[in-house]
């Protein structure tokens, strides 16, 4: 476990952090993570970032390049939680953590100025803490930004099989691993959290859906956009042609990746007012 989360966190120290950015370490919600805080970009909206990484690898440090394109492109500040990973800490952890964090950037500038984004997994956690949240009748940050998100830890759809050849980052195999990890033996019944494609959905908040076409992970954003839709929620979605998975982290040098991030900052700048003052 460990050389695979040093490799991935090599690839990610690869990604270029703007000079015009600041990032600070900080602890938010009782949750250790970085601000990242795109220059120019207003204070009085926030966005909660999930990183990927299948519960089991990635971290905030790796993903503040990422978090500085959507700072920008969403005119907020992001918050990139630190959440503990399995196996050292199964679910509910990530779990818990996610909650405690959308909770803080919910009660300091309102529901209204506050949205969550997550990738892969992160996505996967996104919805996960959602449903906790709206299970207690707690307040919902105004949207949620998806992209490539694992949301069915069944790991049954057929795209594992039908985009194997095209897709170089994800495997079933690989996910499979993940999950049991993650899961640490639970199931639907004992963790309803995890496996949000079971339970109805209709009461999210507007998503922005996105995802790869080349990517095995295609059918689980595709069978939750239909399922939103089916359901109620406010759904916008979209298939990028050729595109593997998470393509938007590498947004500073891939056309496909930047064309995403001004997709997904046209989104939440219509969803997300900010508050009075906020700059």
């Amino acid at each position: 476990m460990d050389d695979r989360r040093e490799g991935y966190e090599a690839v990610l120290a690869q990604l270029p952090i703007p000079d015009d950015v600041s990032i600070t370490a900080a602890t938010y919600g009782g949750i250790d993570g970085y601000w990242v805080h795109a220059s120019g970009a207003s204070t009085g909206r926030i966005g909660v970032m999930l990183h990927g990484g299948g519960y089991i690898i990635g971290s905030a440090k790796g993903y503040r390049a990422y978090a500085a394109e959507v700072s920008r492109a969403t005119d907020a500040r992001v918050f990139v939680a630190e959440y503990r990973l399995a196996p050292e800490h199964p679910f509910p952890a990530a779990l818990d953590d996610a909650r405690s964090v959308l909770t803080a950037a919910i009660d300091e500038v309102g529901p209204q100025s506050c949205f969550a984004i997550g990738d892969s997994a992160g996505g996967g956690l996104v919805i996960s803490s959602l449903w906790d949240l709206h299970r207690t009748g707690a307040s919902l940050p105004a949207c949620i930004v998806l992209v490539s998100p694992l949301v069915d830890l069944t790991v049954t759809n057929p795209s594992y099989e039908e985009r194997a050849h095209t897709d170089p980052i994800v495997s079933r195999n690989g996910i499979q691993r993940a999950a049991g990890l993650y899961l640490g033996g639970r199931g639907p019944d004992e963790a309803p959290a995890a496996f949000p494609m079971l339970s109805d959905l209709g009461w999210l908040p507007p998503c922005l859906l996105l995802v790869g076409g080349a990517e095995v992970l295609l059918d689980d954003s595709r069978n939750l956009a239909d399922k939103l839709k089916r359901e109620g929620a406010h759904i916008e979605y979209r298939e990028y042609d050729g595109m593997v998975h998470v393509w938007t982290l590498f947004s500073s040098f891939l056309p496909e990746g930047q064309e995403a991030l001004e997709q997904i900052g046209e989104f939440v700048n219509t969803k997300t007012p900010v508050t009075s003052g906020g700059y």
